[in-house]
């Protein structure tokens, strides 16, 4: 008898790659789990970080704005408005207009124009967030914003674009500035990608001021040392960002870098990197261990500014087999450090959304190359060390749910409450909802003040963004004890209330407390197995072994005949009760075929199923008749 042992996994192999011939490629699929330090782990969820954008509207992005003082302001922009985070209260709050114009909203109505935002020093030495979109209605008035936090009146957000609120700026000889696509600091200036200027929009070019001086060249474009460049192609610049000391600009069909010269009145110069493919969505770009990575309608791209290199091998049609293409512009890229991991917000081709936002987001680990695939509902990501930083007497139930109660709560007892100056990697989505990722072990978790005896059960919960289809479990909820633990469908949903598809006619009255979770629903499907498939025999597998986190969730193993598809059984197994951190569990499979497949599955918003290693019994079958 053999034993494969499978270690160090990874995830995704080419669709031909059916012989197992390397027991690393263990799996075809993994979705709502990720593999880290090479354990496989169903994923962690996410809570719901300060409350919802007070218009309601989508996350157009999430920024730090790094003040004089080296401190910093989380910053998040809707459709319509700026806010600025306050930890004291754990809320958002809208940063007014202030402009001379008279400004109302921003006037977004595209859902792929996300908003690009940078810090900036003025000609003063103090630091300004100035931002712009593709989307904003310049017909309002503004199309280039921005916002400094000044004690006193003057505080908030103004027309970057207009002489009485910036008294600095100066056109381009061209005309005026009406908005652009991205904006970046770099080499002491401000920059501007796929400018409109005076009417004309230059979809290769690159609009940028003087350099940054007491005497306002910073806020200049008409100063010596400006100027409007453009790459010497006719594909769409799609995207910019800071890689150190170069840019790297994302076309459709290539990669480019904005390099910096010594020359000061011709700062910089453009120049083509060999490319395999291009970008098609342009905020998909990450940037990260000296790598931009992206994502094109046929591929994934990365790029170090001297190549640019498919790094898609274990998937190389994901892209334009798994992506809306019509809906492919809302890609949104981000990274959490604390996981390793890129991810990618998409809509999936098979998304039921009536709304124009994503639905999944794919997770690669650069480090272990490994892949994945969550359903999760974020329209943007972004990063910050900003948030609450408070001490036992500070802590209760009304500034966060999760501490509503000390036996529910999934903070950690030693970390409650600290979270200023922790990394924290924050998501948006369509709702005007923002959220810290890979934490807990729930998605959606909010508290119940309400529960109807009705056909059909409406709950009453805090503000949150259930929708139609969620699968969801109530837990201690008093009176009506008989809802808890019961896994429901929300049949309607709004902010404060969700209709489920149970009865609660006969149940006893709601009397108080309770929450509602979001099921997480992990499954990962190993490759078809068959070691000896290259000398024309079956397998046989005797058993398989799981080691098993003790104090992880348990999980259903279904195990198919490959070939036919039809599954020879499915065994739940349940983590072992043992002083041991981890445990191994045996199931007994006792088949022969051409090829055997392994899917291990779980539902639960409590703890996530957690597996180190599996071992496969193994010995060589029958000849196969091809």
């Amino acid at each position: 008898m053999d034993i494969y042992e499978v270690t160090g996994f990874r995830t995704g192999v080419d669709k031909a790659g059916v012989n197992f011939l390397n027991p690393s490629d263990a799996f075809d699929r993994l979705t709502n789990a990720f593999i880290y330090r090479q354990v496989l782990q169903s994923r962690l969820g996410f809570t719901q970080f300060g409350d919802r954008l007070s218009d309601n509207t989508r996350v157009m992005g999430i920024f730090e704005n790094v003040l004089p003082d080296g401190s910093k302001e989380l910053l998040v922009a809707s459709q319509q408005f700026l806010y600025i985070y306050v930890a004291l209260t754990n809320t958002f709050t809208q940063i007014p207009f202030t402009s001379t114009l008279g400004i109302v909203n921003f006037g977004i109505t595209d859902p792929t124009a996300y908003i690009s935002g940078t810090t900036y020093l003025t000609a003063a030495g103090t630091k300004r967030f100035v931002f712009t979109s593709k989307g904003m209605d310049i017909t309002l008035g503004g199309g280039v914003y921005y916002y400094e936090n000044l004690a006193g009146p003057g505080s908030g957000v103004k027309v970057f674009t207009n002489a009485a609120d910036n008294v600095l700026y100066v056109p381009p000889a061209s005309g005026n500035l009406l908005r652009a696509t991205n904006v970046i600091w770099f080499g002491e200036r401000i920059n501007f990608f796929v400018p409109l200027i005076g009417g004309t929009q230059y979809n290769q070019g690159i609009l940028y001021s003087g350099i940054s001086d007491a005497a306002g060249n910073g806020d200049s474009f008409n100063a010596p040392g400006s100027g409007l460049l453009s790459a010497d192609t006719y594909e769409l610049m799609k995207g910019a960002l800071n890689l150190g000391d170069v840019l790297v600009l994302n076309f459709q069909r290539s990669s480019w870098t904005l390099e910096k010269t010594r020359d000061v009145f011709n700062p910089y110069f453009v120049r083509k990197i060999p490319s395999v493919l291009g970008t098609d969505a342009g905020f998909s770009a990450v940037s990260w261990a000296y790598e931009v990575k992206s994502l094109g309608k046929t591929g994934c791209i990365t790029t170090d500014g001297r190549q640019s290199l498919r790094f898609d091998d274990k998937f190389p049609n994901f892209t334009r087999d798994e992506v809306e293409q019509n809906k492919f512009e809302l890609t949104y890229g981000g990274f959490d450090r604390a996981t390793e991991q890129f991810m990618f917000a998409y809509r999936s081709n098979l998304s039921t959304l009536s709304t124009n936002t994503q639905d999944s987001v794919l997770i690669y680990n650069y480090k272990e190359n490994t892949w994945a695939q969550n359903t999760q509902r974020f329209s943007v990501f972004g990063q910050s060390d900003v948030g609450l930083d408070l001490v036992w007497n500070d802590i209760d139930g009304a500034m966060n749910p999760a501490w509503a109660r000390w036996d529910e709560t999934e903070e950690i007892w030693n970390k409650i409450g600290r979270g200023a100056s922790v990394q924290k990697t924050l998501a948006g989505d369509n709702l005007g909802f923002v959220y810290e990722i890979n934490k807990d072990f729930d998605d959606y978790f909010v508290n119940i003040s309400a529960i109807t005896l009705a056909t059909s059960a409406v709950v009453t919960v805090s503000a949150s963004a259930f929708q139609v289809g969620d699968r969801v479990i109530l837990a201690n909820v008093g009176g009506m004890t008989q809802i808890n633990g019961l896994k429901l469908f929300v049949l309607a949903a709004s902010a404060t209330s969700l209709t489920l598809n149970i009865n609660s006619t006969n149940f006893t009255a709601y009397t108080s407390g309770g929450t509602v979770s979001k099921i997480i629903d992990f499954q990962a499907e190993m490759s078809p197995f068959n070691p000896y498939r290259s000398h024309g025999r079956q397998v046989y597998v005797s058993h398989i072994e799981f080691l098993i986190n003790t104090n992880s969730a348990g999980m259903n193993v279904g195990i198919f005949d490959n070939l036919e598809n039809d599954i020879i059984k499915n065994v739940r197994v349940e983590s072992p009760i043992s002083d041991a951190e981890r445990e191994w569990i045996e199931i007994i499979v006792d088949h022969e075929a051409n090829f055997l497949k392994f899917v291990l599955s779980n539902e639960s918003s409590t703890r996530q199923t957690i597996i180190t290693s599996i071992r496969i019994h193994a010995s060589p079958g029958a000849y196969t008749s091809s």
